[in-house]
């Protein structure tokens, strides 16, 4: 038992030394630069030790054996110590590294002694000095103090050259020149080191300076800022420390090159005008060797030449209105020094410009700065980069312009106020020519200020549906990364990305009869939320297909109709026709009554109301017909007046009153077809019509 206790026991203790180990490991050494300087009047006798000067009475040791201190020195609280010598001001400065974490209240005090006395401790800092020295560093807390190892210090080896002192610097376009003071002591040779911003040093060779201590740096750049200082040395001893550090620029120059220029030629239907576009990229620093103050842009038709216009502009852009011709554009930028060199473009306004847009364009809020993502249509136009404009709504001439390679589809935009609404615009380049901007609105608050309405269905087959929306711009909107239109259905998910420049999207190879869900939700840092949704049934069959079924048996029940009706017309015609049936008419029944006997019976028919008898017919044609067309209430007897005169038989007698009280058939004729009576016979005799 007990020894699973000691082995539990040292396990741990192996444990904690060897996490203990691996912690100081990985903790970062601390180190800090110290320095101390003394002069001759801070040093004093230590009592009766005449062989010690010390810079305060408490370092004083009663134990000095040849001259040194019998102290164990901390070596790590000490590294890389080194000292010179100023000799104009007699003093001594030594400087080294403490690499244990510094502490507040720790006061550091030279301890100078050597084996013989020291006569007069103020006199001892002189050129021909030599003696060891001590460094002594005391915590004013717990009182615990720490000395340096023995340092032999020759001061004739280590005097050093006094800092100088830039007094001024005189820039041109191309040079510095420096004027600087470097005590009293003579210099034998002096160095300049300079640099540009983010830049390593440049260091000229060592010269010997001129009695008005003034150096000339040729060779830099053109408006140009620039870092420099100086150290110099005597004919013996070490390099002095470095002047501070003094800035200063370089003046302007003529810009060297001159700007890239693009355009596009964009028309009004309304006004029939054609409007030429200008863009053209800022000069880098090298090129533009100062403050661009503006742009020069001329444009002249070549077929009128006097007809030149100028105009200046300070911003990378400008739209002029133009003619359907051919015009000569050049465009230069100037500084203060100058002008550049002039480009020139031959501009065809009346050929079309094949650039292509950027399309997809969305803009949503990064912390405090905008980031703009747009698509580009691969053509066989190359496109070299992208030009981005940004502006506030509320001064639109204030245009700020970016310029990125055409690999890149998406970039920062800093320096972006809150509280304003920036109009943002791509454009695509292509050498001399350019794209037409697309634009969008955006906030740093909202991001893209549009808002996606209305969505609806527009179409749907069995294989395939189309569905639209509207953008509408808004500001309460969040700030949304993206849209993302999603169909999800029994065995398929399409998903696609939705940019303003779109509007209506159509899903093709679906399954008919089927039920799918269309939705748009929008993705936020926080997560993703509905916008709009859908659900579509497609159908069975489609239209196309209805019709094409429907048609051929339309077609066929019509073609049997009209079949059916002309066998039917031409059978009733010529096999089967109407044969006229004299019993259907009144008259035909009285003709055919086979009751007319007697000489002396005359049966009167009065056919004033049915017939209108030409009196200067000449003939009688017995062959021709009257159709009198009438209700059943017309060829009831009663309209027909029949007079018996002279009746003698009882047989005629009921001959009329046969003919009186007659009834209507039951199936009365539509017509009735009579001879043609002349006008000159009033009677008819037994029933026989006179010749």
């Amino acid at each position: 038992m007990t020894s699973r206790r000691a082995l539990c026991v040292l396990i741990c203790v192996f444990s904690i030394r060897f996490c203990v180990s691996s912690l100081n490991r990985d903790v970062k050494r601390v180190f800090s630069i110290k320095e101390l300087t003394v002069t001759g009047e801070n040093l004093t006798h230590c009592g009766n030790q005449k062989n010690v000067c010390v810079m305060d009475g408490i370092d004083c040791i009663s134990t000095v054996s040849g001259g040194t201190l019998n102290v164990s020195p901390s070596l790590e609280n000490f590294v890389n110590t080194s000292c010179h010598y100023l000799l104009h001001e007699r003093s001594l400065t030594c400087r080294w590294i403490r690499l244990n974490k510094d502490k507040t209240g720790i006061i550091n005090t030279f301890i100078i002694s050597r084996a013989k006395n020291i006569i007069h401790c103020p006199s001892i800092l002189n050129y021909n000095s030599i003696f060891n020295l001590t460094i002594k560093s005391k915590d004013v807390f717990n009182h615990n103090e720490i000395f340096s190892a023995v340092y032999t210090v020759n001061l004739t080896e280590i005097i050093q050259a006094p800092r100088p002192n830039v007094t001024s610097v005189n820039p041109t376009n191309t040079s510095l020149t420096i004027t600087w003071t470097s005590g009293t002591s003579k210099i034998d040779k002096c160095l300049i080191r300079y640099k540009r911003l983010n830049e390593s040093w440049t260091k000229t060779e060592a010269f010997t300076p001129s009695v008005e201590f003034r150096f000339v740096i040729d060779g830099l750049q053109p408006f140009t800022e620039y870092s420099l200082s100086i150290s110099c040395v005597h004919d013996l001893g070490q390099w002095s420390d470095w002047s501070s550090e003094t800035r200063m620029k370089t003046s302007e120059s003529r810009p060297t090159a001159p700007p890239a220029v693009s355009y596009y030629v964009s028309s009004d239907k309304d006004s029939r005008t054609l409007q030429l576009w200008l863009l053209w990229k800022a000069l880098d620093i090298t090129d533009a060797r100062g403050l661009i103050r503006g742009y020069e842009v001329s444009y002249v038709p070549i077929n009128h030449p006097s007809m030149r216009k100028v105009v200046n502009t300070s911003d990378l852009k400008t739209v002029v209105l133009i003619m359907a011709e051919e015009y000569d554009v050049t465009v230069a930028t100037y500084n203060s020094a100058g002008p550049s060199p002039y480009r020139q473009i031959r501009v065809h306004a009346d050929l079309p410009q094949d650039v292509p847009a950027v399309k997809g364009l969305w803009v949503y809020s990064e912390g405090s700065s905008l980031r703009v993502n747009w698509e580009h249509e691969l053509t066989t136009i190359n496109v070299s980069e992208f030009a981005i404009e940004w502006c506030s709504t509320e001064n639109n001439n204030a245009s700020r312009w970016k310029r990125v390679s055409g690999s890149t589809f998406t970039t920062i935009l800093t320096g972006i106020r809150p509280d304003k609404i920036y109009n943002i615009s791509v454009y695509s380049i292509s050498d001399t020519l350019c794209s037409h901007p697309t634009s969008i609105s955006a906030n740093l608050q909202h991001g893209t200020l549009l808002d996606l309405v209305r969505f609806r269905l527009v179409n749907v087959t069995k294989s395939s549906m189309s569905v639209q929306w509207v953008w509408q711009e808004t500001k309460l909107s969040i700030n949304v990364l993206q849209y993302r239109l999603v169909l999800n259905g029994n065995h398929e998910t399409q998903s696609l990305q939705i940019f303003p420049n779109t509007h209506q999207h159509s899903f093709y190879n679906l399954q008919a009869n089927t039920r799918y869900s269309v939705f748009i939700h929008g993705e936020t840092t926080t997560g993703n939320f509905s916008k709009a949704s859908l659900a579509v049934n497609t159908p069975l069959l489609d239209y196309d297909e209805i019709i094409k079924l429907a048609v051929p048996v339309v077609f066929l029940l019509l073609s049997f109709g009209i079949f059916f009706i002309l066998t039917r017309t031409v059978c009733k015609q010529y096999f089967f026709p109407n044969i006229a049936n004299p019993s259907y008419s009144l008259i035909g029944r009285w003709l055919l009554n086979h009751h007319y006997e007697g000489d002396s019976n005359m049966c009167v028919l009065q056919l004033d109301s049915f017939f209108v008898v030409d009196q200067q017919m000449e003939k009688i044609h017995v062959d021709h017909h009257v159709s009198v067309v009438s209700d059943e209430e017309d060829l009831i007897p009663s309209k027909i007046f029949s007079t018996c005169k002279g009746t003698t038989q009882t047989s005629w007698k009921s001959n009329c009153d046969y003919l009186e009280n007659t009834q209507t058939p039951s199936s009365v004729p539509e017509y009735i077809d009579l001879p043609i009576i002349p006008a000159n016979l009033d009677y008819v005799q037994n029933g026989q019509i006179p010749g």
